[in-house]
This record gives C-alpha cells, structure tokens and sequence, in this order.
C-alpha cells in the first residue's frame, strides 16, 4: 500500500511541477515557451504506416484536474530500415509531445524528445520512469476505464493510429 500511494504521489508531483519545469537542451526556456508548438501532421487516414512497426500495450496514466497525462506503449520494428518517431497527436489535448525522463546529479527531470529511434530487428519501451508521450491541456480529464486514440508519427509522414487504454494515476506499469 505505501508503494502505491508514494508512486501515486510522485506522479501527481510530477504532473503537478510540469508548467514550471525547465527543460535541458532547450537554452532554460520553461516548459510552455520552449518554441516546440504543437507539430503539425498531414491527415493520419492518408498516412501509411512505417514498414514492419506494430505498437502494442498502449495504457494512459490519467491524472485529474486537468493535470498533464503520459501515455506508454511498446514500439517493434521488424523492419530492414530504423523507424524514427518524430511525435504524435491526441484529439482532446492542447499539447502532445514527446519526453523523456533523465537524471542529472541525483535530481530526476523530464526533457522534450525530438525523436526516438526504434532500430531495425529492435524494439523500443515507452515505460513510466522513462520515455513517454506528454498529454498536456486536455480539453476534459479522461475517463479512467475508457480509451483514447493516439496517432505516432514517424519520419517520412508515416503514422499508426493506436488505441491507449485509460488508467488510474495509481498504476505503475
């Protein structure tokens, strides 16, 4: 029960501190005025899919109160060629992007993700404690039981539309 309730606590933590938050690499600028925007994507039914990358386990950690929320998943690329994902877009929030956690000097951080690179014959993990899709500003909190759908995207305008299941703040993996 303390595991939960302190994973729970330094989740809201986080969630809470992200308008404050600086990011590394970003010249110090705080979190809502790093220049990165919200990217714009063609139309995703257009968009084919990026040779032999499938997207599984995809769960939303939903925070409440208009918090910003974090999505996971698991990226396989059985392809001859890297896959680079470049971002994603989530209808219903203001801003999506994609980060990851560091440490530097004992002190944990998020910093924005330009890219992520799944290799060719590899896989790569979008896990709580690490990489992550930011869900900032959503427009109503997300209903815990629901789905939401989130659409990656990767270099050369190829998107996979994927189904996230919406969870508790208190789930951890």
């Amino acid at each position: 029960m303390t595991r939960t309730f302190i994973g729970l606590a330094a989740a809201i933590a986080t969630a809470a501190s992200l308008s404050a938050h600086a990011h590394g690499g970003h010249g110090g600028h705080a979190h809502g005025g790093h220049g990165h925007g919200q990217p714009h994507f063609p139309d995703a039914a257009s968009a084919a899919a990026p040779e032999g990358v499938t997207v599984s386990d995809c769960w939303i950690r939903a925070m409440p109160n208009g918090l910003p929320s974090a999505a996971y998943f698991k990226l396989v690329n059985t392809g001859a060629r890297d896959a680079v994902l470049i971002g994603a877009q989530a209808d219903g929030f203001g801003r999506v992007m994609l980060h990851a956690n560091q440490t530097v000097g004992g002190m944990a951080s998020m910093v924005h993700a330009d890219r992520v690179v799944v290799p060719a014959g590899g896989d790569f993990d979008f896990a709580p404690g690490g990489h992550h899709v930011m869900l900032e500003k959503p427009s109503a909190d997300p209903v815990i039981g629901g789905k939401l759908p989130i659409v990656l995207w990767f270099e050369g305008n190829r998107a996979i539309p994927v189904e996230c299941d919406v969870s508790a703040p208190s789930r951890m993996k």
